[in-house]
């Protein structure tokens, strides 16, 4: 078994995986670039139900960033 584990540990090493921050950074950027995409053209009311939603999303994640220890 500690073949498997030296194997599984050196492809953790390898592999581009984001931790929580850079997540949660990247889902803002995202959030952002939508909201700007949902300001454009026609104001309607499915529009301003996902806009809350996408402002409510960004709120969380600037006070996770904020409140990070």
């Amino acid at each position: 078994m500690a073949g498997w584990g030296n194997f599984l540990g050196g492809l953790m090493n390898k592999l581009p995986i984001q931790d929580r921050w850079e997540r949660i950074r990247n889902r803002l950027d995202k959030l952002k670039k939508e909201e700007k995409n949902l300001l454009k053209g026609k104001y309607n009311e499915k529009k301003a139900k996902r806009l809350h939603a996408v402002r409510n999303n960004m709120s969380k994640c600037v006070k996770l960033l904020q409140h990070r220890s």
